[in-house]
């Protein structure tokens, strides 16, 4: 374990290394304030979970549309401009959600602002990423270069939570997406002023057209997979605020759900320090199952201590799987469009997120916390159904050769 953990050293050695990647963990710390910050400002302004869960499903919906075509555009024109436009994209959608719920406006304003918000969301998770497939491409320290983003992720949902849950439910229902929109801007302008660790820019009018292609046979079962996964994880954040406010919890909701991502931090940490027999898609399938499996008890819990020791057990599958997803996609594509190909599993979660949080928000609004829960389990399920379809590359194609390890301060081999 020790000799692993000097891995994390190493790839935090070089200081231009450790400035992307902690910008970068500010930059999508939406990613865990946003859905639940939405879901409570329009539930505990309008009563209404289903209702928020529309709002929230918008977001995510515009966000699943508009990721690939960030994550393009970052390949072809560099990261610095796509970063800094998206993010004020995202801002003033986030601006307008809050007055139109806070004005009582119609829903539909509601949602259009919403779509606006997920519209803005650039694909700083892959950026980052990509900066570490750049920066280490063939050295074995690109897998704890993942797994370090993987662990900063859930740093993410241990914060960002916790934080807006308490911003909403204990000083003003809005304060919390004041403080996302604040954090995520500066993270994203920060992100963006590091121009010298970017990937460089692909000519697609020089891209050969095998070298340029994007293979449907990889991409599309991971995507379809990450569809079930999202849906996994919407459903749980929106059904775990309900479970909340049934149990008279409300404001700990944001500390339930961070078990969640504590579990996943801890297996993060470890997955970074291992050296992996298995393929990536076997791993994949493995932790998909898992994750799955943790949901079978939920709509049995009643407890809220008991509900947070299981999300701790089931969060401990979330981080691995993650990783695997992101190494399929490495492995599997042409590193001048790694960022729209990780922005393909992104579109996928978030398609999930929104049919989780809409569908399941629905359901909680015809059967309590307890139908959510049973929802979660279903798409469990599918997550397990379309984590079997995922496979590393097609069988007719070879494996690339890795390429040859270019030497960078503080981070050699």
């Amino acid at each position: 374990m020790a000799a692993g953990l000097a891995a994390y050293r190493q790839v935090l050695a070089d200081p231009r290394a450790r400035a992307f990647t902690l910008a970068g963990l500010l930059a999508r710390m939406p990613i865990s304030m946003t859905g639940i910050g939405t879901v409570l400002l329009v539930s505990l302004t309008t009563g209404s979970f289903g209702r928020a869960g529309l709002v929230a499903a918008s977001i995510t919906v515009a966000g699943a549309v508009c990721a690939p075509l960030w994550g393009r555009a970052i390949d072809r024109v560099g990261q610095a401009p796509v970063l800094v436009g998206a993010a004020l994209v995202w801002v003033t959608g986030q601006t307008l959600v809050v007055v139109s719920v806070l004005l009582g406006w119609p829903l539909g304003v509601s949602m259009a602002a919403a779509a606006l918000v997920g519209g803005g969301f650039s694909s700083a998770g892959s950026a980052v990423r990509a900066r570490w497939s750049h920066r280490l491409q063939g050295s074995p320290l690109l897998q704890t270069g993942f797994a370090l983003e993987a662990v900063w992720d859930e740093v993410i949902f241990v914060v960002g939570p916790v934080l807006v849950t308490f911003l909403a439910t204990a000083v003003h229902p809005a304060l919390g997406l004041g403080v996302t929109a604040a954090v995520g801007l500066a993270g994203a302008f920060v992100l963006a002023a590091q121009r010298d660790t970017e990937p460089p820019v692909t000519d697609g009018r020089r891209s050969g057209s095998t070298t340029g292609r994007l293979d449907p046979r990889v991409l599309v079962p991971l995507a379809a997979a990450s569809v079930a996964l999202g849906a996994v994880f919407g459903g749980v954040e929106v059904v775990v605020v309900a479970f909340a406010t049934e149990t008279g919890v409300l404001p700990w909701a944001g500390t339930i759900l961070m078990a969640w991502a504590l579990g996943s931090l801890g297996a993060g940490v470890v997955a970074g320090t291992l050296t992996w027999r298995r393929s990536p898609a076997a791993r994949f399938r493995v932790g998909a199952v898992c994750l799955a499996v943790s949901t079978v008890p939920m709509p049995f819990v009643r407890e809220p201590l008991l509900m947070a020791a299981l999300l701790v057990v089931g969060g401990m599958a979330i981080a691995p799987t993650m990783i695997a997803s992101v190494a399929v996609t490495q492995a599997a594509v042409p590193q001048g469009r790694l960022t729209e190909a990780l922005s393909w599993s992104s579109t996928g979660l978030a398609g999930g997120l929104a049919l989780g949080a809409a569908g399941l928000g629905h359901l909680v609004d015809r059967g309590g916390s307890t139908l959510g829960f049973r929802g979660v389990v279903a798409a469990g399920v599918l997550l397990i159904l379309a984590a079997l379809t995922v496979r590393a590359r097609p069988l007719d194609q070879a494996p690339r050769e890795p390429a040859a390890v270019r030497p960078e301060p503080g981070l050699s081999s």
